[in-house]
Protein backbone atom coordinates (compact mmCIF):
# COMPACT_ATOMS: atom_id res chain seq x y z
CA UNK A 1 0.00 0.00 0.00
CA UNK A 2 1.34 3.44 -0.96
CA UNK A 3 1.93 5.94 1.45
CA UNK A 4 -0.84 8.53 1.89
CA UNK A 5 1.39 12.34 1.09
CA UNK A 6 1.33 14.40 4.02
CA UNK A 7 -1.14 17.07 2.72
CA UNK A 8 -3.92 14.45 2.55
CA UNK A 9 -4.23 15.44 6.19
CA UNK A 10 -4.15 18.93 6.61
CA UNK A 11 -6.87 21.99 5.79
CA UNK A 12 -4.39 24.85 5.86
CA UNK A 13 -2.09 25.27 2.68
CA UNK A 14 1.14 23.03 1.60
CA UNK A 15 2.45 21.29 4.67
CA UNK A 16 4.31 18.69 2.61
CA UNK A 17 6.21 21.51 1.36
CA UNK A 18 6.81 22.94 4.70
CA UNK A 19 8.17 19.15 5.51
CA UNK A 20 10.24 19.63 2.48
CA UNK A 21 11.96 22.50 3.43
CA UNK A 22 12.67 21.49 7.01
CA UNK A 23 13.99 18.19 5.72
CA UNK A 24 16.15 20.66 3.25
CA UNK A 25 17.82 22.52 6.58
CA UNK A 26 17.77 19.26 8.31
CA UNK A 27 19.95 17.17 5.11
CA UNK A 28 17.14 14.64 5.34
CA UNK A 29 16.40 12.23 2.03
CA UNK A 30 13.17 13.27 -0.15
CA UNK A 31 12.85 9.11 0.73
CA UNK A 32 11.91 9.76 4.04
CA UNK A 33 9.57 12.15 3.99
CA UNK A 34 6.79 9.63 5.04
CA UNK A 35 8.89 9.23 8.42
CA UNK A 36 8.59 12.91 9.00
CA UNK A 37 4.60 13.01 8.35
CA UNK A 38 4.78 9.91 10.83
CA UNK A 39 6.50 11.78 13.62
CA UNK A 40 4.56 15.48 12.68
CA UNK A 41 0.69 13.59 13.04
CA UNK A 42 1.52 11.83 16.23
CA UNK A 43 2.90 14.89 17.90
CA UNK A 44 -0.28 17.01 16.47
CA UNK A 45 -2.48 14.44 17.69
CA UNK A 46 -0.62 13.98 21.32
CA UNK A 47 -0.08 17.99 22.15
CA UNK A 48 -1.61 21.28 22.88
CA UNK A 49 -0.67 22.91 19.04
CA UNK A 50 -1.40 22.44 15.52
CA UNK A 51 0.68 20.69 12.94
CA UNK A 52 0.94 24.07 11.20
CA UNK A 53 2.42 25.30 15.02
CA UNK A 54 4.78 22.71 14.79
CA UNK A 55 6.19 23.47 11.44
CA UNK A 56 6.48 26.85 11.91
CA UNK A 57 8.05 26.52 15.30
CA UNK A 58 10.72 23.54 13.63
CA UNK A 59 11.69 25.79 10.85
CA UNK A 60 13.10 27.78 13.41
CA UNK A 61 14.77 25.78 15.68
CA UNK A 62 16.34 23.59 12.62
CA UNK A 63 19.28 25.75 11.98
CA UNK A 64 20.31 25.04 15.49
CA UNK A 65 18.96 22.52 16.03
CA UNK A 66 20.80 20.61 12.73
CA UNK A 67 24.55 22.13 14.11
CA UNK A 68 24.22 20.92 17.47
CA UNK A 69 22.94 17.57 16.39
CA UNK A 70 19.18 17.16 16.30
CA UNK A 71 17.91 15.10 14.43
CA UNK A 72 14.41 16.41 12.13
CA UNK A 73 12.10 13.77 14.17
CA UNK A 74 14.11 16.06 17.62
CA UNK A 75 13.50 19.06 16.56
CA UNK A 76 9.53 18.44 15.87
CA UNK A 77 9.58 17.25 19.54
CA UNK A 78 10.68 20.42 20.81
CA UNK A 79 8.78 22.24 18.68
CA UNK A 80 5.58 20.31 19.69
CA UNK A 81 5.98 20.86 23.03
CA UNK A 82 7.06 24.56 22.96
CA UNK A 83 3.82 25.39 20.73
CA UNK A 84 1.51 23.52 23.31
CA UNK A 85 3.22 26.27 25.86
CA UNK A 86 1.38 28.56 23.93
CA UNK A 87 5.02 29.91 22.72
CA UNK A 88 4.48 31.76 19.28
CA UNK A 89 7.11 30.54 16.93
CA UNK A 90 9.21 33.77 16.72
CA UNK A 91 9.48 34.03 19.96
CA UNK A 92 10.22 30.20 20.87
CA UNK A 93 12.58 29.24 17.80
CA UNK A 94 15.02 31.80 18.81
CA UNK A 95 14.53 31.53 22.02
CA UNK A 96 15.90 28.02 22.19
CA UNK A 97 18.14 28.07 18.94
CA UNK A 98 19.97 30.63 21.51
CA UNK A 99 20.05 28.05 24.56
CA UNK A 100 21.05 25.18 21.68
CA UNK A 101 24.14 27.49 20.47
CA UNK A 102 25.31 28.66 23.99
CA UNK A 103 25.01 24.95 25.68
CA UNK A 104 27.00 23.89 22.50
CA UNK A 105 29.73 26.88 22.92
CA UNK A 106 30.26 25.65 26.41
CA UNK A 107 30.89 22.82 25.95
CA UNK A 108 33.44 23.28 23.74
CA UNK A 109 35.06 26.35 25.33
CA UNK A 110 34.57 24.23 29.50
CA UNK A 111 34.71 27.05 31.85
CA UNK A 112 32.63 28.37 34.59
CA UNK A 113 29.21 28.63 31.53
CA UNK A 114 29.93 25.11 31.34
CA UNK A 115 30.62 24.53 34.74
CA UNK A 116 26.41 26.03 35.26
CA UNK A 117 24.85 24.27 32.92
CA UNK A 118 26.04 21.15 34.42
CA UNK A 119 24.70 22.42 37.80
CA UNK A 120 21.36 22.98 36.95
CA UNK A 121 20.99 19.53 34.79
CA UNK A 122 21.97 18.16 38.18
CA UNK A 123 25.28 16.26 36.40
CA UNK A 124 29.47 16.84 36.84
CA UNK A 125 30.80 19.45 34.27
CA UNK A 126 32.56 16.31 32.80
CA UNK A 127 29.09 14.19 32.41
CA UNK A 128 26.98 17.14 30.90
CA UNK A 129 30.06 17.37 28.65
CA UNK A 130 29.52 13.86 27.23
CA UNK A 131 25.56 14.01 27.65
CA UNK A 132 25.88 16.92 25.12
CA UNK A 133 27.98 15.77 22.52
CA UNK A 134 26.27 12.00 22.69
CA UNK A 135 22.56 13.08 23.25
CA UNK A 136 22.56 17.12 23.02
CA UNK A 137 18.34 16.58 22.96
CA UNK A 138 18.83 14.33 26.22
CA UNK A 139 21.41 17.17 27.87
CA UNK A 140 18.91 19.98 26.73
CA UNK A 141 15.78 18.35 28.61
CA UNK A 142 18.22 17.51 31.40
CA UNK A 143 18.86 21.49 31.69
CA UNK A 144 15.14 22.52 31.67
CA UNK A 145 14.17 20.12 34.15
CA UNK A 146 17.00 21.53 36.22
CA UNK A 147 15.18 24.86 36.61
CA UNK A 148 12.30 23.49 37.26
CA UNK A 149 13.62 21.74 40.15
CA UNK A 150 15.38 24.98 41.02
CA UNK A 151 12.08 26.76 40.92
CA UNK A 152 10.25 23.92 42.88
CA UNK A 153 12.57 24.12 46.29
CA UNK A 154 12.81 27.56 46.44
CA UNK A 155 16.09 29.01 44.38
CA UNK A 156 16.44 31.41 42.37
CA UNK A 157 15.92 30.95 38.61
CA UNK A 158 16.24 34.55 37.56
CA UNK A 159 19.61 34.35 39.11
CA UNK A 160 20.52 31.40 37.47
CA UNK A 161 19.34 32.38 34.01
CA UNK A 162 21.65 35.65 34.67
CA UNK A 163 24.70 33.95 35.45
CA UNK A 164 24.33 32.32 32.32
CA UNK A 165 23.37 34.84 30.02
CA UNK A 166 20.27 33.42 29.31
CA UNK A 167 18.11 36.28 31.18
CA UNK A 168 17.02 37.89 27.67
CA UNK A 169 12.71 38.33 28.61
CA UNK A 170 11.72 36.10 25.71
CA UNK A 171 14.26 33.98 26.49
CA UNK A 172 13.34 33.69 30.13
CA UNK A 173 9.83 33.36 29.40
CA UNK A 174 10.28 30.26 27.25
CA UNK A 175 12.92 28.57 29.74
CA UNK A 176 10.20 29.12 32.55
CA UNK A 177 7.00 28.08 30.80
CA UNK A 178 9.63 25.07 29.40
CA UNK A 179 10.69 24.55 33.24
CA UNK A 180 7.18 24.82 34.39
CA UNK A 181 5.39 22.01 32.36
CA UNK A 182 7.39 19.53 33.77
CA UNK A 183 8.20 16.28 31.69
CA UNK A 184 6.17 17.94 28.48
CA UNK A 185 9.73 18.57 26.73
CA UNK A 186 11.10 15.30 26.97
CA UNK A 187 7.69 13.42 26.59
CA UNK A 188 7.39 14.95 23.16
CA UNK A 189 10.95 14.52 22.20
CA UNK A 190 10.30 11.00 22.72
CA UNK A 191 7.05 10.73 21.18
CA UNK A 192 8.75 12.27 17.77
CA UNK A 193 11.80 10.00 18.03
CA UNK A 194 9.50 7.11 18.35
CA UNK A 195 6.82 8.11 15.45
CA UNK A 196 9.80 8.72 13.39
CA UNK A 197 11.02 4.65 13.71
CA UNK A 198 7.46 3.36 13.71
CA UNK A 199 6.41 5.37 10.62
CA UNK A 200 2.99 4.75 10.91
CA UNK A 201 0.90 8.08 12.12
CA UNK A 202 0.44 8.65 8.41
CA UNK A 203 -1.05 5.45 7.83
CA UNK A 204 -3.39 5.25 10.90
CA UNK A 205 -4.70 8.91 10.14
CA UNK A 206 -5.35 7.92 6.50
CA UNK A 207 -7.45 5.17 7.81
CA UNK A 208 -10.10 7.32 10.02
CA UNK A 209 -10.07 9.80 6.71
CA UNK A 210 -11.52 6.77 4.70
CA UNK A 211 -13.50 5.80 7.40
CA UNK A 212 -15.19 8.78 6.86
CA UNK A 213 -15.15 8.87 3.44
Amino acid sequence: MNTPRVEHFFDYKSPYAWLAQLGNVMGVLPSQASKAGSALVALGNAGASTEADIIAMSLRLAGAGKTIGLTEAQVMGFASALSSMGIEAEAGGSAFSRVFVDISQAVDSGGDQLDEFARVAGRSTDSFATKFRTDAAGAVTEFVAGLGRIQASGGSVFGTLESLGLSEVRMRDALLRAANAGDLLRDSVELGSRAWEDNMALVEEAGKRYETS
